[in-house]
C-alpha cells in the first residue's frame, strides 16, 4: 500500500496540472519551405543527466514536464494550445508553473517564426519541445498530454464535487448554464467551458488566468482528498482514469522516486507566471500567422531564469 501511495501522489502532481485547451482558432499552414531541422537543437538535450534517480537522495534534482492541453478534430492535424512547464523541486518543496500564451511569436526550426501554438501542429511534441529550448532555453525532461475528454473525466473521477469559482453573468448568457452570478460549484465539463471562456475584457489573458486559479485548486482539493478517509476512492478513481485519458513518456520506474519524494518532501508552495510577462511584448499583425504576441526574447528569458531559479 506504502508504495501505491508514493506512486499515485506523484501522479496527482502530474495530472493535477493539467489544463483544458482553450477555445481553438483556425490554424494557419506553413509555407512550402524546404524543413531544415536544426542539428544544434536537437543533440544539446542528448547529454542531459537523468532527472531519476532510482532511489530518493538528498541530491534529488528538479524536474521540468511539458503539459499539452490538445484537441484533434476529425481528419484535422492536432492542436496545442494551453502550454505549460511545471517544475517540481524535491528539495525546495515546491511546484512552479510556467504558462506559454498560445499566440506567443517564436522562431520554430524548420519553419521560421509563427505562433507557438502551431509547432505542435507542425511537428507534434518533439518540435515543441525543440522550439521550447530554442526560444526560452528551457531543458524538457518529460512530456504530459491531456486533451478535452480527459480533462472532463479526470476531474469528474478525482473530485466528484466539483470545484467552486466565482463566475459572471457574461459566462451564464454564453454557455447557457443554469445558474446565477458569483460563487458556483463546477464540475468536469462546466470547468472546461470555465476556462475556456474568452468573452471578457482579458480574452485569452483571462483564460490563462483562469487555467492557473482552476489549477491550484484542483491540487489543493486532491491533496486535501488524499489526507482525508476519502483518500483510498481517490487513488483507486486516479489510476483507474488516468491511465487511460493521460499521455505521458515517463515510466514507472521514473515515477517512484517522485512519488516517495512527494511523502518525505510534501509541496509547501504553487507559484505561477504567464509568459510573455507584463510589458514585454506588443499586437503585431503578421502576414502569415495572423494577429501575433511579438515578445522582448531577452526579457522573458531573465524572467523564465528568474522564476525557476
Amino acid at each position: 500500500m506504502k508504495r501505491v501511495r508514493m506512486l499515485i501522489q506523484m501522479t496527482a502532481a502530474i495530472w493535477i496540472l493539467q489544463s483544458c485547451s482553450p477555445l481553438w482558432g483556425d490554424v494557419a499552414s506553413p509555407e512550402k519551405t524546404p524543413k531544415i531541422e536544426s542539428k544544434e537543437s536537437f543533440e544539446e538535450d542528448k547529454d542531459l543527466k537523468s532527472p531519476f534517480p532510482l532511489s530518493l537522495t538528498h541530491e534529488q534534482e528538479p524536474i521540468k514536464v511539458l503539459i499539452i492541453g490538445s484537441d484533434q478534430r476529425q481528419n484535422e492535424a492536432a492542436r496545442s494550445d494551453t502550454l505549460m512547464v511545471a517544475q517540481y523541486h524535491p528539495q525546495q518543496q515546491s511546484l512552479k508553473i510556467l504558462s506559454i500564451m498560445r499566440d506567443t511569436y517564436v522562431f520554430i526550426p524548420g519553419y521560421g517564426k509563427s505562433k507557438i501554438n502551431h509547432s505542435y501542429s507542425w511537428g507534434g511534441e518533439e518540435l515543441l519541445k525543440t522550439t521550447i529550448k530554442k526560444n526560452f532555453n528551457i531543458n524538457i525532461d518529460h512530456v504530459v498530454n491531456i486533451n478535452f475528454d480527459g480533462f472532463v473525466q479526470l476531474v469528474d473521477s478525482m473530485i466528484p464535487d466539483g470545484i467552486k469559482v466565482s463566475v459572471t453573468e457574461k459566462m451564464i448568457s454564453y454557455w447557457k448554464w443554469d445558474k446565477k452570478p458569483g460563487q458556483q460549484r463546477l464540475h468536469g465539463e462546466e470547468l472546461l467551458q470555465y476556462v475556456r471562456f474568452r468573452g471578457d475584457e482579458n480574452n485569452d489573458f483571462g483564460r490563462v488566468n483562469r487555467q492557473q486559479e482552476v489549477m491550484k485548486k484542483i491540487q489543493a482539493e486532491v491533496l486535501g482528498n488524499l489526507k482525508s478517509g476519502d483518500g483510498l476512492q481517490t487513488v483507486m478513481n486516479m489510476i483507474k482514469e488516468g491511465t487511460s485519458v493521460v499521455k505521458t513518456d515517463m515510466q514507472i520506474h521514473e515515477l517512484i522516486p517522485y512519488g516517495a519524494s512527494t511523502i518525505v518532501n510534501p509541496i509547501q508552495s504553487v507559484e505561477t507566471l504567464r509568459i510573455p510577462v507584463r510589458n514585454s511584448y506588443e499586437d503585431v499583425l503578421t502576414r502569415n500567422a495572423g494577429l501575433v504576441l511579438q515578445i522582448d526574447k531577452d526579457q522573458n528569458i531573465d524572467a523564465i531564469e528568474q522564476f525557476f531559479h
